[in-house]
């Protein structure tokens, strides 16, 4: 699979491509995956692993999976089965966003793009990011708070205001990709210093939403023998119900 997106070529990764693929998420910072994760990845959901290239470089990689709605805790490690992947559920409503990391920003826009095209089926409901905020900590300090002495009910609360003033660029640009920015959450990427574990979930809603019904009994095909001698022998009945 290789989708055209403005100057990016976006396919599916492989395994000769993880070299560079860490080097794009050592742009997190201390909140960097390991190669054991993409390994993972590429193991239990290969399909939902892409990567953005312009002349024959990497510049970009995403992972999504899908999820149901109760499988979603707002937290990286228990939505992503510990950030393996292993919670994939090929019929789930939720186009959930494992991770994302980019060297230019228009190399992110054409994965988001990408996905939308090739991931958005009418069963899905929402996209879900849950983005980080790494200007959170200085935003914080910067008004004379300590962050490791924060209670959670304090770093909620500034971390409500931080997202209602749109001081971060990543908040600007997942809403300028049309996610509606939802509400804060706090501790959900242990480990992410920057934004101090916390995080901003955004959801794209998809217009063209079918729910999928699981209840579905079709009645059993009529057989030749069993038709009137002057139906024709092509016609087949059958009825579903809900």
């Amino acid at each position: 699979m290789t989708i055209s997106v403005g100057l990016f070529l976006v396919r599916q990764a492989d395994s000769s491509d993880l070299e560079r693929i860490e080097s794009l998420d050592r742009l997190f910072g201390n909140a960097a995956l390991t190669r054991d994760y993409f390994e993972a990845w590429l193991h239990h959901h290969p399909e939902g692993f892409l990567v953005a290239e312009y002349d024959g470089r990497i510049y970009g990689y995403s992972m999504v999976i899908y999820l149901n709605a109760e499988q979603i805790r707002e937290n990286w490690f228990l939505d992503t089965g510990g950030g393996t992947c292993s919670t994939h559920t090929p019929l789930g409503e939720y186009l959930y966003a494992v991770s994302i990391a980019s060297q230019k920003q228009e190399a992110a826009r054409a994965l988001f793009i990408a996905s939308r095209r090739v991931f958005i089926r009418s069963h899905v409901h929402q996209t879900i990011i849950f983005g980080r905020l790494p200007r959170f900590r200085q935003w914080v300090e910067s008004g004379g708070y300590r962050p490791e002495t924060l209670t959670r009910a304090q770093k909620q609360r500034l971390l409500d205001l931080y997202v209602n003033s749109l001081h971060d660029p990543y908040q600007v640009f997942y809403e300028g990709m049309n996610f509606m920015a939802e509400y804060g959450v706090v501790d959900y990427l242990e480990g992410d210093d920057e934004s101090l574990n916390c995080a901003l979930r955004l959801v794209w809603r998809n217009p063209y939403y079918r729910p999928l019904l699981y209840d579905r009994a079709v009645a059993a095909v009529g057989t030749a023998s069993a038709l009137p001698s002057d139906s024709p022998s092509s016609v087949a009945t059958g009825s579903a119900q809900r």
